[in-house]
């Protein structure tokens, strides 16, 4: 009884959510009873609870000890608990939407990179906080992942991991971090290296409707080598003051070398008046980006915190291309940049008893130096073109929960402006935000999010210079280009049982003059550039069931066999400004998880996912993954079978212009039936206690290149 009294007075003191299991946990109690002490000692203290929780504006999701013991890091822990929306692929060590589109990550509230999620061992992760419709403190991102961790006071962690193709010896992802902690400071390092070095055949069918009439080629592909290393080194040095402030400084440096790009090709072109040419297409490109963060975060009386972040960051980047279309046609091109950027953000935050209150300034300041030369050209002159942009972001953001009901309200206001010569633009947005949440049972959860924001155009589309594509077309820069409104509306509807949870997600949004593709004709040249269209309508649902039939068995297998299947539809409409396309199409992701003792398997399936941007339909890859392996708290070997029933790995672009319409073709058997190990080692000493983290983080990666290249 005394036991069962301690376990209840645990589960109902705690704020938060506890783990769902607490394991190799030693607690000792004292109770009095009639003037004399009795202690209980009770080892292994497991507190079940249910494993998902709706908050708000997020939901938390609480990894089982099973779950726990399936992973060896927490992108692996992540792919384990099978969250809606949310694909993980250990092929390559990404995480994004069912979309498509990019996931934000955060470490105890810190935006952290794919790398550092690699260093995190599953033993000190609490939960994931899973914000499907992200407000305006997160800049509307598509999805955000927050991973709470524990932390430690003295002692360190070390973990490593590599994975390598076996038959394709051409695959290889390698990763390690260490960090230390001594009294108030915590210093750390990390480092990761992944390589491809893989064969994929590019296959194009194109039409050009020139002045001097219609010409189709057809060009059959050969093997082409597509080779790129990446490298990625992190320094932090932190402080903490108790729990008042922490002072955080981290080093960034990133190398990307890609010898051979995916866009490289060999092929012979045949065209429609009995012409034949051998065609080679390669690409070289450099990049390299240190930057450098200072983070401030102090805790203030009543609940207020202050958030303040500067980054600065230089980017190097070159870019060399040689197309050669025999015997007629020989195009090269040289770019180099240079981009210096800072990045500050100021972010306020009071917490009420049943209301938070945010404010927050965000400036980006950047200027960019690319030089345009063309070798095959001695009359061409290098093109300097100098961008000057800015971007300022302010909000203010109101959430309050009202019993089984709750909102959150903001307000945001976005001023671009870029520069570039004699030429100036600058556009104010207002950026509105609201949040309603219901929960009319305990197991069903009904969230709306609608906001307006907007988004700038790429660097490298501002430029005003224009490169060869091959003998037909060209690709060109627009000055003219403005700021882009978008209008975003989404519903989703949680029902949460042990053995059954279902997870529907809808979502309508617009875009407000979108910059999207156009061709037109200079002479008897296609040039292919972007302007601000009409609109773009999307509509995207998907329906995730995740089913846990044995959830009640007292046996590992039971426990952790899980199947989800996610059936999704997107339909897509494209006005353009002289052009209008509309595309729908359905879908399937499934997966099935299971693990018995140390031993663990799974299967994986997703359909391609097709896109229609502008006038380009985007048909991504169908994948399906087989893994199996042995894991301990401290070391782990998969073995990850990709694609075993497929005859070819592809990748299919169809452009749907009147002038130029074209459908190319990427397929390799490199990425097919191939077999890949993965080792990973984690060690750990010392105590744990309490850090106080960075709360937010900011980066820059574009260097603002326009390339020639498909």
């Amino acid at each position: 009884m005394t036991t069962l009294l301690c376990c209840l007075a645990l589960t109902t003191a705690a704020q938060e959510p506890a783990t769902t299991a607490e394991a190799d946990s030693v607690m000792t109690t004292t109770v009095s009873q009639d003037s004399t002490t009795t202690t209980v000692q009770m080892k292994e203290v497991v507190v079940e609870t249910a494993t998902v929780y709706n908050k708000q504006d997020r939901q938390l999701f609480l990894p089982t000890s099973v779950q726990r013991r399936m992973a060896n890091n927490g992108l692996s822990l992540l792919q384990a608990m099978q969250l809606p929306r949310i694909d993980v692929s250990l092929a390559d060590n990404s995480i994004t939407t069912s979309g498509g589109e990019s996931v934000q990550l955060r470490i105890n509230g810190v935006e952290a990179s794919t790398q550092e999620l690699l260093a995190l061992q599953p033993k000190d992760i609490v939960r994931i906080e899973y914000h499907s419709m992200p407000g305006l403190r997160y800049g509307n991102a598509a999805a955000v992942l927050d991973y709470i961790v524990r932390h430690r006071d003295t002692g360190g962690d070390l973990s490593a991991n590599a994975t390598n193709g076996i038959n394709m010896p051409g695959i290889g992802d390698y990763y390690a971090a260490g960090k230390v902690y001594s009294g108030r400071s915590a210093f750390s390092v990390m480092g990761n290296w992944n390589r491809r070095d893989l064969e994929w055949t590019r296959e194009n069918t194109e039409l050009f409707r020139l002045p001097t009439g219609d010409v189709q080629t057809t060009e059959t592909g050969h093997p082409t080598a597509v080779r790129y290393d990446n490298a990625f080194l992190h320094l932090n040095y932190s402080l903490t003051h108790a729990d008042r402030s922490l002072l955080s400084v981290t080093l960034r440096q990133n190398w990307n070398n890609a010898p051979a790009s995916f866009e490289d090709r060999e092929s012979r072109m045949e065209t429609s008046d009995g012409k034949s040419y051998a065609v080679s297409d390669h690409t070289r490109s450099r990049q390299q980006s240190p930057s450098l963060d200072v983070y401030y975060q102090l805790n203030m009386k009543h609940n207020q915190h202050l958030y303040l972040d500067l980054v600065g960051t230089y980017i190097r980047s070159s870019n060399n291309r040689t197309f050669v279309q025999e015997p007629a046609t020989h195009i090269t091109s040289d770019i180099n940049g240079r981009k210096y950027s800072v990045i500050g953000e100021a972010i306020y935050e009071r917490e009420l008893k049943t209301a938070k209150v945010t404010a927050g300034v965000k400036h980006t300041q950047a200027y960019t130096d690319n030089r345009y030369a063309t070798p095959s050209d001695p009359s061409a002159e290098t093109v300097a073109v100098a961008l000057h942009t800015s971007e300022t972001y302010v909000f203010a953001e109101f959430q309050q929960q009202l019993r089984r009901f709750g909102y959150t309200a903001g307000m945001g206001a976005m001023r671009t402006q870029n520069r570039q010569g004699q030429l100036s633009q600058e556009k104010y947005i207002l950026r509105p935000s609201l949040t309603l949440t219901y929960a009319p049972v305990k197991s069903l959860f009904l969230r709306y999010n609608g906001y307006v924001s907007g988004y700038s155009p790429s660097l490298a589309s501002l430029s005003n210079v224009t490169q060869a594509i091959d003998t037909y077309q060209s690709r060109r820069g627009n000055q003219k280009l403005r700021t882009v409104t978008f209008c975003s509306n989404s519903l989703s509807v949680s029902w949460q049982t042990k053995p059954v949870s279902i997870d529907l997600y809808m979502r309508y949004s617009y875009d407000h003059h979108p910059i999207m593709e156009e061709a037109w004709l200079d002479g008897n040249t296609i040039i292919r550039t972007e302007a601000n269209q009409r609109g773009f309508h999307r509509f995207n649902t998907d329906l995730t069931t995740r089913v846990r039939p044995f959830c009640n068995s007292s046996s590992d297998l039971g426990k952790s066999f899980q199947l989800s299947l996610a059936p999704f539809f997107d339909r897509y409409v494209s006005q353009g400004n002289s052009y209008t396309h509309t595309y729908a199409r359905w879908g399937l992701r499934g997966s099935l998880m299971a693990m018995y003792k140390h031993w663990i398997a799974s299967a994986e399936m997703k359909t391609s996912r097709h896109t229609l941007w502008g006038e380009t339909i985007e048909q991504g890859e169908a994948t399906h993954t087989l893994m199996a392996g042995y894991r301990t708290q401290r070391w782990s070997l998969n073995l990850l079978l990709l694609n075993p029933f497929v005859r070819h790995y592809e990748q299919r672009h169809e452009n749907l212009s009147a002038l130029a319409p074209y459908t190319q073709l990427a397929f390799t058997d490199d990425i097919r039936r191939t077999l890949m190990v993965n080792v990973s080692v984690n060690l750990s000493y010392g105590k744990q206690h309490r850090h106080a983290d960075k709360r937010i983080n900011n980066d820059d990666s574009d260097a603002g290149l326009l390339k020639g290249s498909r």
